[in-house]
């Protein structure tokens, strides 16, 4: 199973935290932190170890899909 623990999913309300949470466990990664963050408009994933930012739910969903294939 891969480790991402360089990323932090940063989310706005707790639905969007399931979505992510839903997300990365469907991909098979869990070492991913994911932190509710009222003051963004909708979701990013920061990727410390590429200093890349990705935003929106779709967009990470396909970044984190790549990684792993």
């Amino acid at each position: 199973m891969p480790s991402f623990s360089r990323f932090l999913f940063r989310v706005k309300d707790r639905y969007i935290e399931e979505e992510a949470r839903n997300m990365v466990a469907s991909l098979g990664i869990n070492d991913i932190e994911i932190r509710r963050d009222d003051t963004i408009k909708d979701a990013w994933l920061e990727d410390n170890k590429l200093l890349k930012t990705i935003y929106g739910l779709e967009d990470i969903k396909e970044y984190l899909e790549n990684l792993i294939s």
